[in-house]
């Protein structure tokens, strides 16, 4: 039969019903470009405006994320949690897990309220929990009150999934990968700026005595200064977000009828009324969330997640951990440095790259190829401290030291190739979704399964560091090992993942008469 009348046949009764990306809208993420038809539509422009503001608040959770990266080791040692610094990872990675599992108690419900109040007043709810939290984090004196803080953010935080859940919303299948690009650049922007923020400004009366040294205030609270620059930029993403960002909930916009004086509005917006309220009309049950499809991309999003944690959460450990210790002993400066041009490295590749790829090999292929790279970054962390040791026995700490943050950041620049993994989960994760209804409680979903991951993928790196470094296993490379082990693991999963579609309607649409 010929597809197109395949196409025309196929009326569906209740579009609430329909998947999100259905066969005569969805394109197959493992077809090849030259496997579509010939009458492929020319692509939606983007929601400009919109985009800009999911794309600014997007940006300071990152931000307030890895703040912290640079210093959290040193204020641990300053609040003297454990006299054996070779410890200190176990509690910084305890500290992240703590944020991660608090996301992991709440995200899901988060998502499940934003399908029923809207999406606009979860994600300013969320950017003023993390703006009280940051802010709060550096007048902390115990191991506690960061313990405290850190909670309350990831308690009061699940935009993530929101954020995914409005991009659905505002766009189709001929600008959805552009759209999607856009977050992991937004957080490579938020990950520049936060460690340059960390590494830059805390203690700044040690850094900058001419300037802050005479500030008492700061003296006493060394790392108040960038945790408040943190909370502030998450407020002004409040006041963005209040006066620019739109609902997108279906339901919430049927609700916005026109007023009576705005008569030439009136029949389009009458008429938009009715097609959301039959889209909105039935939801399926949660139960029907849970497709083979669904299950099988969550379990890898579960992998994915935890393997990006483990790898953040090792990077500032392993960078900070004195070279006596078996670690680079990095200043704040060279850790803040490094990471700041990975979040450059991650900008470029993943705006400039990941749409080439994804529309030349689809995206389940790229998402396999990009996780073959994790193996490999893993087995080059050591080789950076083999490359410091020869430097500082040839020419000493200086050039030594320097040699291993061109080496970090050579390393950092290719675990941002891998880094497309991310765009590739999200992207798979609403295509996967049963029906646009379950856009909010799905994303939630696999906003839980990150949270589950970074909830433990830390403080088990964190502790697996510690006992490789102290105990000196395998040379006190055990560490290394289980990363290999771990993305190993990870990319022979990507194998088993598949997106269910139909290839011959792919990115078909009727040809205009």
């Amino acid at each position: 039969m010929p597809i197109f009348k395949l196409w025309k046949r196929r009326s569906p009764r209740d579009p609430a019903r329909q998947p999100l990306l259905s066969p005569r809208s969805r394109a197959n993420p493992e077809c090849n470009q030259s496997e579509t038809l010939e009458a492929v539509p020319l692509s939606t422009p983007l929601p400009s405006q919109q985009l800009l503001v999911l794309c600014l608040m997007r940006i300071t959770e990152p931000i307030s994320q890895s703040l912290i990266q640079p210093f959290i080791n040193q204020m641990l040692e300053d609040l003297k949690v454990t006299p054996d610094r070779t410890k200190i990872g176990f509690y910084a990675g305890l500290i992240t897990s703590l944020f991660a599992f608090s996301q992991l108690c709440t995200t899901f419900w988060w998502g499940v309220l934003s399908d029923r109040i809207g999406r606009k007043p979860i994600l300013l709810s969320g950017l003023i929990g993390l703006s009280i939290s940051i802010t709060s984090f550096g007048v902390q004196t115990s191991f506690i009150g960061l313990v405290v803080a850190r909670c309350f953010a990831g308690i009061m935080n699940g935009n993530v999934g929101i954020v995914k859940s409005v991009l659905a919303e505002i766009t189709d299948e001929t600008n959805k990968a552009r759209a999607f690009s856009l977050l992991p650049m937004s957080n490579a922007i938020g990950m520049i700026l936060g460690p340059m923020i960390g590494g830059y400004l805390a203690e700044p009366t040690k850094q900058y005595p001419t300037i802050f040294g005479h500030i008492e205030f700061l003296k006493n609270y060394p790392y108040f200064l960038p945790c408040f620059i943190a909370g502030t930029t998450n407020f002004l993403a409040v006041v963005l977000g209040f006066f620019y960002l739109k609902e997108t909930l279906p339901s919430k916009i049927a609700y916005q009828k026109p007023q009576l004086n705005d008569v030439s509005g009136v029949g389009e917006v009458l008429e938009e009324f009715g097609d959301e309220q039959n889209v909105t009309q039935v939801k399926p049950e949660f139960s029907a969330l849970f497709t083979p499809t669904v299950v099988s991309v969550l379990l890898g999003s579960m992998l994915v997640f935890f393997q990006t944690s483990s790898w953040n959460t090792l990077i500032p450990i392993y960078a900070y951990t004195r070279y006596e210790d078996g670690g680079l002993g990095l200043s704040f400066n060279q850790i803040g440095t490094a990471l700041t041009t990975n979040g450059f490295a991650a900008v470029i590749i993943q705006t400039a790259a990941f749409p080439y790829f994804q529309k030349k090999w689809g995206t389940v292929r790229v998402f396999r190829k990009v996780l073959a790279v994790w193996p490999v970054a893993f087995m080059l962390l050591p080789m950076i401290r083999y490359l410091e040791k020869q430097q500082r026995e040839r020419y000493g700490e200086d050039v030594g030291s320097r040699a291993a943050v061109a080496g970090l950041i050579g390393v950092l620049a290719l675990k941002s190739v891998g880094g497309m993994s991310m765009v590739c989960i999200a992207l798979l994760i609403n295509s996967a979704a049963p029906s646009p209804s379950t856009l909010g409680a799905l994303n939630g979903l696999a906003q839980t399964c990150s949270a589950f991951s970074r909830t433990f993928a830390p403080v088990i790196n964190g502790a697996i560091f510690s006992i490789s470094i102290n105990r000196q296993y395998l040379g006190g490379n055990l560490i290394w090992f289980w990363g290999i082990l771990l993305s190993c693991l990870t990319y022979l999963f990507s194998q088993t993942i598949k997106i269910e579609t139909e290839a011959a309607v792919i990115r078909a649409q009727p040809a205009p008469s």
